[in-house]
């Protein structure tokens, strides 16, 4: 053993409130350091190509257009029952689109053939482009929750699927040789070693998935239901309310960003638990 591998056992690893503490730390400096970059790349676009003040609307204006002494409660009324209906129907098909994509992901490490069978199909699904693809789901599964969910669940499903089947085979040799020598089945192995090793795989999957969940819920609300804040966005540019459609666009930026933090907290408090050795130093 060399003399850094020594010094790495030697070192204790981080208690659980040192590891929460810091978990909370790094997703507020996220959130801040994210805001403030949207923030500046906001002024900075509007005033680098010189967008005409009737169509790009600055922070302060669209504050201003929220917080109108006549329409502002009504304004904001609108934008928020759009907002939760997106968010609720991203929350849903990112939850479904997760599952089964680690349902899968374990048959995969658990038999190569079903990979071999399976992995060109989800390929060749995903090789559609959604935009073309949303429209024919809608006619099948309808234009209600069931085609919403589908929609956005076969988004989150194929980045997930891929990242979680290389995190679960992220198993050291001698890990799993240890598991073979106390003849554990390959489910306990998929459970006991497996599942731990892709805990930063489901992490980095996670900041992925999210904002497609969320753009998945605004194309459909664009090209087939009509809900949400892809419809309003539509209607708003249609109508010519460039405010309105401000408003929803930095209200969508900034939940994804508050989202992205909440899953980096997360990530270092669960990393630090089940992946000590991959956490960020």
């Amino acid at each position: 053993m060399s003399m850094v591998e020594r010094s790495s056992a030697l070192t204790p690893a981080p208690a659980p409130e040192h590891r929460v503490r810091h978990g909370l730390v790094r997703g507020a400096l996220t959130l801040v350091g994210l805001l403030a970059l949207l923030y500046l790349l906001w002024i900075g676009f509007l005033a680098y190509f010189e967008v005409n003040s009737f169509f790009g609307k600055s922070p302060s204006q669209v504050w201003e257009w929220l917080q109108d002494p006549g329409a502002g409660a009504e304004r904001r009324t609108e934008l928020l029952d759009a907002f939760w209906f997106t968010a609720k129907e991203s929350t849903l098909g990112y939850l479904v689109g997760t599952v089964v994509a680690m349902a899968v992901a374990s048959l995969f490490v658990l038999s190569s053939a079903l990979e071999r069978a399976v992995m060109p199909i989800a390929l060749a699904l995903r090789s559609v482009p959604i935009v073309a693809l949303i429209p024919l789901l809608a006619y099948i599964f309808g234009r209600g929750a069931m085609g919403s969910m589908v929609i956005i669940t076969i988004i989150v499903w194929f980045p997930t699927l891929v990242l979680v089947t290389s995190g679960l085979r992220s198993v050291s040799a001698q890990s799993i040789d240890l598991m073979a020598a106390y003849d554990a089945s390959p489910l306990t192995t998929l459970w006991k070693v497996r599942m731990p090793s892709a805990v930063p795989a489901l992490f980095a999957s996670a900041k992925i998935g999210v904002p497609l969940a969320v753009l998945g819920s605004l194309l459909n609300g664009w090209l087939s239901s009509g809900t949400g804040l892809g419809s309003l966005m539509v209607l708003s540019t249609t109508s010519s309310q460039y405010s309105r459609l401000w408003a929803a666009v930095a209200l969508v930026t900034v939940s994804s960003v508050l989202v992205v933090a909440v899953i980096d907290a997360f990530e270092s408090i669960a990393v630090g638990r089940y992946a000590p050795d991959r956490a960020a130093r």
